[in-house]
């Protein structure tokens, strides 16, 4: 009986002891504290610069290829301006979580708001070919302008994540800027000269 009283003894000790003691251990050792990512520096003014324009840019080529969708009976239109929504909203999202983990205030500039009410108002005049040729144009011109800095920001972001975004966007870029040449392509030589411009 002895004995047992001791046993019981002893094991609500060590029961006391090693809980206050691992309560300790788990409040004190990092793999136990709750982890939080730590905020970036935030980004330089050409960096943000870069971020806004091309967030910016995203958002006028979502609009003017959601009208296109709803415009074109052409096929290959159709399934260039899908691939433009879903990759650019795709594009937007890399950026919104690059904002949303860095201490960045203020914002640059991008594409005017009038500009994109400017192009959007000139392809809902058109029809047919014509509108077909005006958005694949706008699509040539607009990518060749944003690719640039594209590829600036790849090269020379001093942050690595915008480096990586910028660098894998290229590629995307170019797949909907050559999608847009072969699209005028199929219209007339004038055409492609006067929406290249």
């Amino acid at each position: 009986m002895m004995v047992l009283r001791v046993a019981v003894r002893l094991s609500l000790l060590s029961c006391f002891a090693v809980v206050p003691v691992a309560g300790l251990a788990q409040k004190h050792t990092p793999a136990a504290q709750k982890h939080t990512p730590a905020r970036r520096p935030p980004l330089d003014a050409r960096e943000q610069a870069f971020v806004a324009q091309a967030t910016s840019d995203d958002a006028m080529q979502i609009t003017l290829a959601k009208l296109a969708m709803a415009k074109s009976d052409n096929p290959k239109v159709r399934e260039l301006a899908s691939r433009i929504v879903s990759d650019h909203t795709a594009l937007n999202l890399q950026f919104a979580k690059l904002a949303a983990n860095t201490s960045s205030k203020g914002r640059a500039h991008g594409v005017p708001v009038g500009e994109i009410s400017a192009m959007t108002a000139h392809l809902q005049g058109l029809r047919g070919d014509a509108f077909d040729q005006a958005f694949a144009g706008m699509m040539v011109k607009e990518h060749r302008k944003i690719m640039a800095a594209y590829e600036v920001a790849a090269k020379s972001s001093a942050d690595d994540r915008l480096r990586t975004i910028a660098a894998r966007g290229v590629p995307v870029l170019q797949g909907h800027l050559d999608a847009a040449r072969a699209l005028m392509k199929q219209g007339s030589p004038a055409e492609i000269r006067r929406e290249e411009k």
